[in-house]
């Protein structure tokens, strides 16, 4: 599901998959420099993966769906 989405959104701009992960990844990278930020709670290491943050905002989007 994860990997659909990141190349239906390089689809959708006219890039690659490899370019919306490395924004993705820099948008993460920018979020996590501040240490209270919910982001830092997200993921298995130090800086979550865009694995990480998509599986969380899917699962975000389903307890609002399901409210």
């Amino acid at each position: 599901m994860k990997k659909h989405i990141f190349k239906e959104v390089a689809a959708k701009n006219g890039v690659t998959e490899e370019e919306v992960r490395r924004e993705i990844e820099k948008s993460i990278a920018e979020a996590c420099k501040d240490p209270d930020a919910p982001i830092n709670k997200i993921g298995k290491g130090k800086v979550p993966t865009p694995e990480e943050v998509m599986e969380h905002v899917l699962k975000e989007l389903e307890k609002v769906n399901m409210n």
